[in-house]
């Protein structure tokens, strides 16, 4: 008798146990927001992480492709700086650490914006992870797979949500403040924008719109991408949008047919721009965008872009270009554009 009583104590007790479980679960506690003190001595700076990186293979072609995989307990955090919700950046956060002034791109999975706010503070723990270098650009992912690496990447995404919550710990919401833009005018880009700002949200203002040629290439223009006779590999053929009796858009979205578009922003006066990357910008936008078909400013008009600063080459690391990733369409500000008011 005193066994059997023994056994309903434990029994009302589990249940009792498996009740508090049940109302937990109905009234979840807040997420824990992070802070730096969560972290202490294991969190670097944005520079100098990238750093790590250089200091194994330089920033010149040779690093191109290369992986390093990072063994250390090391935590990065930074303010985030982009948007997917416009669907032009794709399948990545960039943050912002403000102490070093330093940015780098965070390869995640689609629909970022759900999670990741600009202004938010976010933190990364990247053991196990890898920093890849494509084309010049350093990001952080998973280290590479052979299908990855016979691509040319050399990381990959992070889109499993339970290793995305393993390594992403969420800081407080914030917003995004002056000081997180870098400003570059026409007075003062020569000496203010170098490779350390790869990856910024910078606001250029003053920028020139040209149509032309521009180091062996003419803008704008669209990328078409085709699979002829049922290929996997794509072959991609430069397009001019007048030739195909279309009006100049940042992208090109008919039919159901979405390609890349390119355009060009300049802080040189000439006709046609002198070839090499000083004070040249391309403005890269992808058809999937929601302002792919926003009409170009006019030959010559003269406004301001705040976008992310990149950097694109060959594989091999030549015919290098700087390129203007926009989080949204309304971050063209050029008064004689018949459009720029949508991707808010």
């Amino acid at each position: 008798m005193k066994k059997l009583l023994n056994i309903l104590v434990v029994a009302l007790a589990g249940g009792v146990f498996f009740t508090g479980c049940y109302n937990d679960f109905e009234n979840p506690a807040p997420n824990k927001i992070y802070t730096r003190d969560d972290f202490g001595d294991r969190i670097i700076s944005i520079k100098d992480f990238k750093q790590l990186f250089y200091d194994v293979y330089g920033n010149g072609a040779g690093s191109l492709a290369q992986t390093l995989v990072i063994e250390d307990d090391y935590v990065i955090c930074g303010k985030v700086i982009s948007s997917d919700k416009a669907g032009n950046v794709y399948k990545s956060v960039h943050i912002y650490d403000e102490t070093s002034e330093s940015a780098i791109e965070l390869k995640l999975m689609v629909s970022n914006y759900v999670y990741y706010h600009p202004g938010q503070t976010i933190f990364v723990e990247t053991k196990g992870l890898a920093i890849g270098c494509y084309r010049y650009m350093l990001s952080v992912g998973t280290p590479p797979s052979e299908t990855e690496i016979a691509k040319g990447y050399a990381n990959g995404n992070i889109e499993l949500p339970l290793m995305r919550d393993q390594h992403i710990k969420m800081g407080e919401m914030g917003e995004l403040t002056a000081a997180d833009t870098l400003v570059v005018t026409p007075k003062n880009y020569k000496t203010t924008l170098t490779d350390a700002a790869l990856g910024r949200l910078i606001r250029f203002e003053g920028l020139t719109y040209k149509t032309g040629e521009y180091d062996g290439d003419t803008y704008p223009s669209y990328l078409e991408q085709t699979y002829p006779d049922n290929s996997t590999e794509a072959v991609y053929v430069t397009k001019f949008y007048k030739d195909q009796n279309l009006p100049d858009t940042y992208a090109y979205n008919y039919n159901n047919e979405r390609y890349y578009g390119s355009s060009l922003f300049t802080y040189n006066k000439t006709t046609d721009p002198t070839t090499g990357t000083s004070g040249n910008y391309i403005v890269r936008v992808s058809g999937y965008s929601n302002f792919a078909l926003d009409e170009l400013p006019a030959n010559g008009a003269t406004g301001d872009i705040t976008a992310l600063y990149t950097k694109y080459s060959s594989k091999t690391g030549g015919y290098i270009k700087y390129q203007l990733l926009l989080n949204n369409g309304s971050d063209v500000k050029f008064p004689d554009a018949t459009s720029n008011t949508s991707g808010e």
